[in-house]
């Protein structure tokens, strides 16, 4: 009956992410965008940028974005992988338990095998919480940084690059290879920050939760994280800007301009791509395009493509030539 109840729980998981908090696309992290995004309509109408005969929901819900033949592969992937991703990519990917453990064994010589023995307050539980978000930050964007970088890493990338517009979503648009190496690369930073705590502390801080996500990540999926990937423009002042990366810093980190390539490669933190060299700060509302250089995302025109095209450049690019005779 176990294993029944978990194969149909695996197999809803798709349908039931906008009733679940962990999840980006849960009902409350998407009511809050939308408000952000009719704030930002308003806005813009009474300044001049958005014509007096537009409505509201034609603004919120255009159907050249939604109803974009880009936008129904992403949904169809989304329900796909979604529950191919529960059933075979979450048992193999590396834990933090196993990196925290390893921290710990060689933090053992220096501080002792039960810690240095500072009992935490509420403050240490706050640093924690804090410290624990810079390392997931710090593991997304060296993840996302390598996949535009490595040649290989870059093919299976292009599945969330080829998007053609941007819906909410989009941000399941991503390869299970892509999947391996972001979650791979957390785990290590994550789990290296989490021996370093348990070896200083006699009772490790716990990190401070809301719906059990860490308090950052709630804060962030709040305040309109889902206008990331969507058509709204919502930039931030210049100044935090240089601090918090955007929704428009991420919307130009998809666009096929030249300009735009390898920008913002950040999740949440932008002094990240300050320190790479990778920052950029719009000085203005830009037009934006989506998708891949020379039209290459019309390739990426069905599910199936989506998984097997990686494979197959891949594939094409490291076969041996044949000698001339």
């Amino acid at each position: 009956m176990d294993s029944l109840q978990t194969l149909i729980a695996k197999t809803l998981a798709p349908f039931l992410y906008p009733g679940m908090p962990e999840q980006r696309i849960y009902w409350l992290y998407l009511s809050t965008s939308l408000l952000i995004a009719a704030a930002v309509f308003y806005a813009a109408r009474r300044k001049g940028y958005i014509s007096a005969s537009t409505g509201l929901l034609r603004y919120l819900f255009p159907h050249e974005v939604f109803g974009h033949r880009s936008a129904r592969v992403d949904y169809r992937f989304f329900i796909v992988n979604t529950i191919g991703l529960a059933f075979f990519i979450g048992p193999i990917l590396l834990g933090t338990r196993p990196v925290m453990e390893a921290t710990m064994a060689a933090l053992r010589p220096f501080v002792g095998f039960d810690g240095i023995g500072a009992t935490p307050g509420a403050v240490d539980h706050l640093l924690y919480t804090a410290a624990t978000i810079i390392a997931l930050d710090a593991g997304i964007f060296l993840a996302h940084y390598l996949q535009h970088k490595v040649p290989v890493l870059w093919e299976f990338h292009k599945v969330h690059h080829s998007a053609e517009v941007l819906t909410p979503i989009t941000v399941y648009r991503m390869h299970p290879v892509d999947d391996i190496v972001t979650g791979s690369l957390t785990s290590v930073t994550v789990g290296v920050v989490a021996g370093v705590f348990h070896s200083i502390y006699a009772v490790t801080p716990t990190s401070i939760l809301v719906f059990n996500l860490n308090l950052f990540i709630f804060i962030f999926y709040f305040f309109g994280y889902n206008l990331r990937h969507s058509h709204i423009w919502l930039a931030y002042p210049a100044g935090l800007s240089h601090f918090l990366i955007s929704p428009a810093q991420h919307q130009i980190h998809h666009s096929s301009a030249p300009r735009h390539f390898d920008r913002n490669f950040g999740f949440i933190f932008a002094f990240w791509d300050r320190m790479a060299g990778s920052l950029y700060v719009p000085e203005q509302r830009e037009a934006l395009h989506f998708g891949l250089d020379g039209d290459e995302h019309l390739a990426f025109d069905s599910v199936w493509q989506l998984y097997a095209r990686p494979f197959k450049r891949v594939m094409a690019r490291y076969r041996p030539r044949r000698s001339e005779p």
